[in-house]
């Protein structure tokens, strides 16, 4: 979620990304294919000619199963489907078209869908930027984030996955997502996401189990962890959207499969960690970029938080909640990572999670 090295290093060979393609559209067929890495599923940016003659550039997307990625269920991936059709047909946040849908085929992986080419670039770096493009950069993001949390609100909290009773292949055919084995407590929800990272801690980091459990114990008694149950991306972060390098401009918010309903405010540490390449707590690239975000988030959603003592540590809890995370997925994160930089971020996860200590 967090490395841009995150991905498969296999591919799809001709014959399955076009019965994938055809299994989806009929009339469809590729003409070449360029692979997109860095995410967890097979993705390809695919020319496609239509019976007409006609060609296009549309992106391919399939399933991928693998035990690292064993949060990833065919039900999840196909919420992301869903979720870029409300977010279209409800809001207008740059998501892409979704053309077709096929929930399963022969000789490829499924699911699989199709979905529109968007302009841009992934805007790694640019938000820590102090110019003008950082700024439209960051207030769009903020205010794009703010239209997402308020697309759905839940009644629990937990991932979100397909309707079981949506249409297969048909994107026009809606279902609302639902929360799979949902919590009625966002406390318990924390925790849930917390056992599950360490629970499989890496062995270089198994000296930190017992004290984060201490301290993940200690602030989920202390804190006031009363919250809405919204919409949250799941993985909202400059890999995952796309954007003018000129300008700052964003054109486009991608990778919804993560999706789940939680606390807003969780989200939001994890944006303003991603943001600003994960600055140090109270440095002034952190802090502007911070400022930034949630100015543009409040004023589109038209509240402000009260950001008191309370405030501040139930966001350094939830920016702890990440660090526990990618500890628990660090070989999945970083596993593709240059041997140095994957060293180099162990050490700083260590030292961010001993300061909590």
């Amino acid at each position: 979620m967090t490395d841009p090295s995150l991905g498969p290093d296999d591919s799809l060979s001709a014959g399955e990304l076009a019965a994938a393609v055809g299994a989806v559209r009929r009339d469809w067929r590729p003409v070449d294919a360029e692979p997109m890495p860095g995410g967890s599923d097979y993705v390809y940016a695919v020319t496609v000619r239509n019976g007409d003659g006609a060609e296009r550039r549309v992106v391919l997307k399939c399933f991928r199963s693998a035990e690292a990625l064993a949060g990833r269920t065919p039900e999840r991936f196909l919420a992301e489907v869903d979720l870029l059709g409300l977010a279209g047909r409800e809001t207008d946040l740059p998501v892409p078209e979704v053309f077709g849908v096929s929930d399963a085929h022969e000789g490829g992986p499924a699911p699989a869908f199709l979905m529109e080419l968007m302009p841009g670039d992934p805007p790694m770096g640019l938000a820590v930027g102090d110019d003008e493009v950082a700024d439209r950069l960051l207030a769009e993001s903020g205010r794009y984030l703010a239209r997402v949390h308020d697309l759905r609100s839940f009644d629990r909290f937990g991932d979100l996955v397909a309707d079981a009773g949506r249409s297969a292949g048909d994107p026009t055919d809606l279902a609302e997502p639902v929360v799979t084995d949902g919590r009625a407590a966002w406390a318990d929800r924390l925790r849930d996401i917390v056992d599950a990272a360490l629970d499989g801690l890496d062995d270089r980091f198994a000296d930190l189990e017992t004290p984060l459990r201490e301290y993940v114990d200690d602030r989920l008694d202390a804190l006031d962890l009363t919250a809405e149950s919204t919409l949250l991306h799941g993985d909202y972060r400059p890999g995952n959207l796309l954007a003018d390098p000129g300008t700052g401009e964003v054109t486009a918010v991608l990778d919804w499969g993560a999706a789940q309903a939680g606390d807003p405010r969780y989200e939001l540490a994890w944006v303003v960690r991603e943001f600003t390449e994960r600055a140090p707590v109270g440095s002034p690239t952190r802090e502007r970029v911070r400022r930034a975000l949630f100015e543009a988030y409040e004023t589109e959603r038209g509240i402000r938080f009260d950001r008191d003592t309370a405030f501040e540590r139930r966001q350094r809890f939830y920016l702890a909640v990440s660090w526990i995370a990618e500890l628990g997925h660090f070989d999945v994160w970083w596993g593709g990572a240059e041997a140095s930089a994957r060293d180099e971020r162990a050490a700083q996860l260590r030292e961010n999670v001993q300061a909590l200590l």
